[in-house]
């Protein structure tokens, strides 16, 4: 390791030797966490024909017994040897610092194509307790050729709840979702993660459905934004109170607020916004607070209240009456029913006023008050014998369509098809679709305001331009592009064999594994090609 990777510069006294398997321990700090059993099999019998090839890194186990080790590097040469059934191995012995091996650990696994997201973040995590002031972000971005965004993004995703490292790992969540995910409040992330994915009802259905793909990352920002964020600018409190709730810094210095965190929150340009609803819940109840004690010293007892009406609230809370159900007073002596109240939501939260709960009183009696009269109720029975007539309506026209439709689809009906089965794809399999033909993904102006691909508007305008025979390769090929779906971060999944992709292979004889045979060596000849040309470049300077 060279001191340009990041390990210092000290010559390491070491040696090479065998080692007995049992005197060998892992490490705990090894960023890597997850290990294909297939691929380890298939080392472990490459290791019982040839051997070990290239010795793995120990140094003194920190605290052990003489003569025993703490695994550095090759974990998985380690395992497979095991596996193998090997009483030895090979083994390169260096005496290492805790921050010494931690940083060889990260670096070694890093150069590893196939290492996952949440392993990367553990390193960078691990090698930055190892000695807070000397690992900052800024160092590890530069020790590891990163930018310290990139770095700190990554080790966002270490404080990702378990469900949703579960479904990151089994690759239901890309990396994408998982970095806005992590950006939440614990209590938020579950909430986030089934709204990922809407069609199912736990966590564990999710992590059931091997084809089950979540919505776009788009469409989870977006939610996050409707449903988590809040604007400072509305808070009815100062967020510059530093006394307002003593567990909680000022919202003004908060790393929670988007605009006291750029690293995390780079795309957002409300610099105002608050992360944490939990928190900002919190402040408001102490500044409500702040205005009910005055009045409970006086020896008044206020109640609670709303200006969400009774009708809208989707939770409503213990001991508070929403607007609907009670009438505002001028004053405390409007009528002999009248009570102080605080409003305790919103952006009149704290605000003292007087209200009347009483039905029957005669001042306020005939002011609005949310209670079923006898017109509405007959409006409601419209409003529900419309809704059976149009579903009832609406089954007896498919009935009736169904009796006229040809044993073959015409033009208009191919058309509907294809473009609905189209739709039903999802945004990732459109890009897919997109790409396999070749298609602009031209950007138009949005509802919310951004650019944004319209794929199904773009897709009618090619389906209403193909033939027949278009249409119908179009339809299959709609079937065959899910399968184009790769996790990525395991660098050993293969194609199933009861995919569609694969059995329409075997249909048409194409053969799947000449052509990725071609892929390997061409890819493999374009690699050595770039080292070839980068070495070039090198000696020129």
């Amino acid at each position: 390791m060279s001191a340009a990777q990041g390990v210092e510069t000290r010559p390491f006294p070491m040696e090479l030797r065998e080692i007995s398997l049992d005197r060998i321990q892992e490490s705990k700090g090894n960023p890597r966490r997850t290990f294909d059993e297939a691929k380890l099999r298939e080392l472990a019998d490459n290791i019982k024909v040839h051997g070990v090839l290239q010795p793995i890194l120990v140094r003194p186990l920190p605290g052990g017994a003489e003569g025993t080790y703490e695994l550095v590097a090759g974990a998985r040469r380690f395992r497979a040897s095991k596996l193998a059934g090997k009483q030895m191995i090979p083994a390169t012995v260096r005496e290492l610092t805790d921050a010494e091996c931690r940083e060889i650990q990260l670096i070694e696994n890093l150069q590893r194509a196939d290492i996952h997201e949440l392993d990367e973040a553990l390193g960078y995590r691990a090698l930055r307790d190892l000695n807070p002031e000397l690992y900052t972000v800024e160092t590890i971005a530069a020790k590891v050729g990163k930018t310290a965004k990139y770095v700190y993004g990554r080790m966002k995703l270490v404080d990702l709840i378990p469900t949703v490292r579960t479904a990151f790992y089994e690759g239901r969540l890309t990396v994408a979702h998982a970095l806005e995910i992590a950006r939440l409040q614990p209590r938020d992330q579950e909430r986030a993660l089934a709204e990922c994915f809407p069609g199912h009802r736990s966590v564990k259905s999710i992590l059931k459905d091997r084809k089950a793909e979540a919505v776009s990352v788009r469409e989870l920002r977006e939610w996050i934004e409707r449903e988590i964020h809040l604007d400072l600018k509305n808070a009815p409190f100062d967020a510059g109170d530093a006394n307002l709730l003593p567990t909680a810094s000022p919202c003004t210095a908060c790393p929670k607020r988007t605009g006291n965190n750029p690293l995390l929150f780079p795309e957002i340009r409300n610099k105002s916004l608050c992360t944490d609803p939990a928190c900002y819940r919190a402040k408001v109840q102490a500044f409500v607070q702040l205005h009910v004690k005055p009045l409970e010293e006086q020896g008044q007892k206020p109640l609670q209240v709303s200006e969400i009406p009774y009708w809208q609230a989707h939770t409503k809370a213990p001991n508070t009456l929403y607007e609907g159900q009670y009438r505002r007073a001028e004053g405390e002596r409007e009528c002999p029913n009248t009570q102080v109240a605080v409003v305790v939501d919103g952006r009149k939260a704290g605000t003292v006023l007087h209200i009347c709960t009483e039905e029957k009183c005669k001042t306020h009696g005939r002011a609005s008050r949310y209670e079923v009269s006898p017109q509405e109720r007959e409006q409601r029975r419209k409003i529900a014998l419309a809704a059976r007539i149009q579903k009832e309506a609406r089954l007896r026209i498919l009935q009736a369509v169904r009796q006229e439709l040809p044993g073959t689809l015409n033009r208009a009906d191919f058309e509907m098809v294809a473009l609905d089965y189209f739709r039903r794809l999802g945004h990732d399999n459109h890009h897919r679709l997109f790409q396999v033909y070749g298609w602009e993904e031209k950007k138009t102006k949005a509802s919310w305001g951004g650019m944004s691909v319209d794929h199904e508007k773009l897709a009618q305008d090619q389906i209403r331009s193909m033939t027949a025979a278009d249409l119908n390769r179009f339809m299959a090929t709609c079937a065959l592009v899910p399968d184009l779906y790769y996790l990525g971060f395991g660098g050993d999944e293969v194609l199933s064999k009861d995919s569609n992709l694969s059995e329409a292979a075997f249909r048409y004889k194409v053969s799947a594994t000449k052509i990725a045979a071609a892929v390997k060596a061409e890819l493999s000849a374009k690699r050595k090609s770039g080292k070839s040309k980068r070495r070039t470049s090198k000696r020129k300077r």
